[in-house]
């Protein structure tokens, strides 16, 4: 049943990587603009800071407690504390040069907003499974992301203060643990007749954030550089 359920999950997290978007590979390069990112910045905090309800809507779907508990220790992690994780991305963004009211107001994208409905709308609605996947499909992809991240910001553009970049250090060590807890979570509660559905939250939630960086991408680098 493994096989048969990841392959398809594995081929379109390797198909919409965030790190073969455009943008993420134009950051990579030192290639985007200060504006641009914090503008990106800016767009993303709006799904920072609506990812704990996320998962928290899996907890509440969620009949094992044993699961239950796993995503409690997330939850607590994302949210708790003055150094909870959007309180981490408003940090990184100030570095970017943005104003905590600049953060708070900025209207989102449509894909931004996509993005965010999304998530949310397969973790309230779907099985607790699919709300798994959703998660899983984001926070797979997310150590990768952070260490490329980390290595970009310092390289090109004179971002490196461990503060600056904390939400990166954080994520790329809790999500590799995260990730691979979700991975065997989905591997021993995904019934045979509930693979397809899993599998389509986790395209959702790949295709959703691939579209929040064309929409980035698009709005902050090439109508910018037109």
């Amino acid at each position: 049943m493994t096989s048969t359920l990841f392959g398809p999950i594995d081929a379109v997290l390797d198909e919409k990587s965030m790190l073969k978007h455009p943008f993420y590979q134009d950051w990579n390069e030192g290639k985007l603009s200060r504006e641009a990112l914090k503008q990106y910045a800016c767009q993303y905090h709006h799904f920072v800071s609506g990812f704990a309800r996320v998962i928290s809507a899996v907890h509440s779907n969620t009949p094992d407690p044993v699961v239950r508990q796993e995503l409690l220790e997330s939850l607590r992690e994302e949210e708790e504390g003055p150094e909870n994780h959007p309180a981490l991305w408003r940090r990184f963004a100030r570095a970017l040069g943005a104003t905590d009211e600049e953060i708070a107001s900025t209207v989102p994208l449509p894909t931004t907003a996509a993005l965010v409905s999304t998530m949310q709308d397969d973790a309230r609605n779907g099985s607790f499974q699919e709300g798994i996947a959703t998660i899983y499909a984001y926070e797979s992809q997310v150590p990768g992301v952070s260490r490329t991240k980390i290595d970009g910001l310092a390289r090109f553009y004179d971002i490196s203060d461990e503060k600056d970049i904390e939400f990166f250090t954080v994520h790329e060590e809790i999500d590799t643990r995260h990730a691979k807890s979700e991975r065997e979570l989905l591997a021993s509660i995904t019934t045979p007749d509930m693979e397809s559905r899993v599998q389509q939250a986790a395209s959702r939630t790949a295709n959703a954030l691939w579209g929040f960086l064309d929409g980035v991408h698009e709005n902050y680098v090439v109508k910018s550089a037109a």
